[in-house]
């Protein structure tokens, strides 16, 4: 549906997210908002379907007028207030998403079946065109809802017509008005789901920004707070493991004195990608600052720790730097335990880099 959409739109049509993690951290991005629009839409909807209830209909006959006032006040605006209660609590927001969605279905069929009791339909007709409208712009439905919504009760508006419309000038008109209701919304929905995505992609580019180290690619000082604070509490509640690692790339300066500055960023890069490429996922890899690298590493002991230094040392040494040729890095390391804080565990994993310099360097020390 996207390639088709693009090829009629004269903008670019929202696409889809590069893969399920972001799209799900946009879903949740973008509840809070819809939460709010679907609550009151749908509470507003009902307040009006209470006054038409009331308005002077005298071009219905009175049987109708109380048919429209069960089915509005009956069926209809409870429909909607449970929805609009429904949508404030989180975790009923998805039974409130599927519910607003059957819920147009159901107005419009109410809808088509008064309308074909009426002899003078005319002034009843619009509630239907509205109604495609409401559902792709008003109701706060994401696209994929919404377009399936206003496909099925346009279907309906269409079919229903055509067996109490007999003046065919007359029905041709009323599929064009509801042809036009449903382009419509459907390009406002386009519209505004597309700005509310590039909102979203704006706000993460600048997260990322903000916790990002622009000459390694690696994260930076914001995000080790956020990282360790976030194991630690892990730590203290469910007593998991973890390791911090100080890395220092040894004779730095050296390399900026030898080979110039630009060899220095460009090591640094290096060695951070070399880095990045060998820890996991879950591990987190921050630049400390200068040549030196803080490494969280997920779900480890001790003795496997040291191994992974020993590897890792290993790794970053057989790396070729233009003109540089081989570099080497010393690690301090150290395990969480509990009663720590982020202080303390930065503090022992700094102290066993410094043991480590001091040994020689190229070289792990762990500290307990």
């Amino acid at each position: 549906m996207h390639k088709i959409l693009q090829y009629i739109l004269p903008f670019e049509a929202p696409s889809s997210f590069p893969n399920k993690a972001v799209s799900d951290l946009y879903e949740e991005w973008d509840k809070p908002s819809r939460q709010i629009q679907i609550s009151a839409s749908t509470c507003l909807t009902s307040l009006l379907y209470v006054i038409f209830t009331f308005l002077d209909k005298s071009w219905a006959p009175e049987h109708i007028q109380v048919l429209m006032l069960r089915v509005h006040l009956f069926a209809l605006v409870p429909m909607l207030l449970t929805i609009s209660f429904l949508s404030h609590r989180k975790r009923y927001y998805r039974f409130a998403v599927l519910a607003l969605a059957a819920y147009p279905v159901i107005a419009i069929s109410c809808h088509a079946y008064i309308a074909s009791k009426l002899t003078t339909y005319a002034p009843f007709l619009v509630e239907g065109y509205l109604g495609v409208v409401w559902v792709f712009i008003i109701s706060g439905l994401p696209f994929k809802h919404a377009f399936v919504s206003a496909i099925v009760s346009s279907i309906i508006l269409v079919i229903s017509a055509y067996f109490f419309m007999t003046d065919t000038d007359i029905y041709i008109m009323h599929v064009f008005w509801i042809f036009c209701s449903f382009a419509f919304g459907c390009l406002g929905a386009l519209i505004f789901d597309r700005s509310r995505k590039a909102v979203f992609c704006n706000q993460q580019e600048l997260h990322r920004l903000a916790i990002t180290d622009p000459l390694t690619g690696a994260f930076n000082r914001n995000q080790l707070s956020n990282v360790l604070s976030l194991e630690i509490g892990r730590g203290q509640r469910y007593g998991a493991s973890f390791g911090c690692l100080m890395i220092d790339i040894d004779h730095f300066k050296r390399i900026n004195d030898t080979y110039g500055h630009d060899a220095g960023d460009k090591v640094l890069q290096k060695t951070a990608q070399t880095i990045a490429q060998y820890i996991r996922d879950s591990d987190t890899l921050i630049r400390w600052g200068g040549e030196e690298f803080v490494l969280i590493v997920l779900a480890v002991e001790e003795q496997r720790l040291i191994k992974f230094c020993d590897k890792l040392r290993k790794v970053v040494e057989d790396v070729h730097h233009k003109n540089v040729g081989s570099v080497t890095v010393s690690v301090g390391a150290t395990l969480f335990r509990q009663g720590d804080t982020q202080e303390t565990m930065l503090s022992r994993a700094d102290k066993a880099l410094y043991d480590a310099k001091e040994r020689g360097r190229n070289m792990t020390s762990y500290a307990k």
